[in-house]
């Protein structure tokens, strides 16, 4: 598992390196951002690849219509690289630590660029949280890597 997220890894940072802009000027009044993504869910064959996902505006990177497997993200602000994470897993639901099937995006401004979600297997269908802790079972995780903006 481990060799599988260092290839995704080293995978991503290529993507996002090879197409990078080198204008400055141009990113700023850009209204997008590259997006490069790996799913890696436990015995099937890592998903990745890279889009340009607009602001505020959800990009589904994802969305196998065979295995019923979708990933979307939600960009709010690239300064503080904020949005939401939503996945569904096909037959077998999936969710975040949360509990749901979507997570928040969150991070420092001048932060890292990259992200990973791990996912679980099941969801929270209640609307209230009970406080018991509970042992999840995981099944896989989504690694994001954000070019500069």
């Amino acid at each position: 598992m481990v060799s599988k997220i260092s290839f995704a890894l080293a995978m991503l940072a290529a993507v996002i390196v090879e197409n990078s802009d080198r204008s400055h000027a141009a990113e700023v009044a850009r209204s997008d951002i590259p997006v490069a993504y790996g799913l890696l869910l436990d015995g099937k064959d890592a998903v990745y690849g890279q889009l340009v996902c607009h602001i505020h505006a959800p990009c589904q990177l994802i969305d196998n219509q065979d295995t019923h497997v979708q990933l979307s993200v939600t960009i709010e602000s690239t300064q503080r690289l904020s949005g939401e994470v939503s996945t569904q897993c096909g037959e077998l639901d999936c969710s975040f630590s949360s509990g749901s099937a979507s997570a928040k995006l969150e991070g420092a401004a001048g932060g890292e660029r990259s992200r990973q979600f791990k996912l679980y297997a099941g969801k929270d269908a209640a609307i209230t949280k009970d406080l018991v802790y509970r042992t999840r079972m995981g099944i896989g995780q989504i690694l994001f890597l954000f070019g500069n903006q």
